[in-house]
């Protein structure tokens, strides 16, 4: 019997349309949670979400049978 480890890291850098700065304290635990329940739905895990007002930044673990291309997508 064969069996297969995959561990597959990445980290991925959304920006804000010509990097303004719309991600506001208000809003940024409520975005961070909502991408975070992306990722354990979709794809995986998050293991680490922040970032800044024109910027997010996610350090992403993904399942053996999700795509790279799949998860920065959703």
């Amino acid at each position: 019997m064969s069996h297969i480890y995959c561990n597959l890291m990445v980290h991925v850098v959304f920006s804000t349309k010509h990097r303004q700065r719309f991600i506001l304290e208000l809003v940024r635990e409520r975005l961070y949670a909502y991408l975070g329940g992306i990722a354990r739905e979709e794809f995986g895990e998050a293991l680490a979400i922040g970032g800044m007002p024109d910027h997010v930044h996610g350090l992403l673990s993904l399942r053996g049978s999700a795509a790279v291309s799949d998860a920065v997508c959703k």
